[in-house]
């Protein structure tokens, strides 16, 4: 199984966040249960706007793109701000809304036995909830899996130093429950359906 952990935080990645100590509970999970884990920290790179799937473009996005097509598990990572998701959370669904019509090799939707999560850090501020519901939307739409508590949300500090029981555990739970279904799709992937549309 490989994990790819994307932290949509405004940050650079040397910094310090809240996001990136709530991905380290996700990784310390997934590498306990023999996972392979990616990181990629996207302020760190340059992402076009734009709901395409153009690949020719001058920026980062084709390596990004290439980590999330050899991914069984895509966990996002974000923080609220003023009651939303990161602009870079918002820049990824919309490009992977880009290939909403390309198929894989079976005809399926591209991002089909694939299993996606959702961790949101509000600090207290609120507008985790909604945000982990729009995303979980957005990557249900694209054709990804969503399996039970697939989504983390922190209302609260998540330094290292003094993060709470219920939240490890929540992250833990959800962590597991994506390698869980990343695991049964592996054995038993989405049956292909005959389009009987053009008969």
């Amino acid at each position: 199984m490989k994990a790819l952990l994307l932290n949509c935080s405004l940050e650079k990645g040397y910094k310090e966040t809240d996001t990136e100590f709530l991905l380290n509970e996700a990784a310390s999970t997934f590498q306990s249960e023999k996972t392979d884990v990616e990181r990629v920290h996207l302020r760190d790179f340059h992402i076009s706007f734009g709901i395409t799937s153009n690949l020719d473009g001058d920026d980062d996005w084709p390596f990004i793109f290439d980590k999330i097509c050899e991914a069984d598990i895509v966990l996002f990572a974000t923080p609220i701000t003023l009651g939303e998701k990161s602009s870079i959370a918002t820049l990824i669904i919309e490009r992977l809304q880009g290939y909403h019509d390309m198929k894989n090799q079976k005809g399926q939707h591209l991002f089909y036995n694939k299993v996606g999560g959702i961790i949101a850090v509000d600090g207290g501020d609120g507008g985790a909830r909604v945000a982990v519901q729009s995303i979980m939307y957005s990557l249900s739409m694209l054709g990804f899996t969503i399996p039970p508590h697939a989504g983390s949300i922190c209302s609260e500090a998540c330094h290292p130093d003094y993060i709470s029981t219920s939240i490890q555990t929540q992250v833990a739970k959800m962590s597991t429950n994506l390698i869980n279904f990343a695991e049964i799709l592996s054995f038993h992937p989405i049956p292909v359906i005959k389009d009987t549309s053009e008969t």
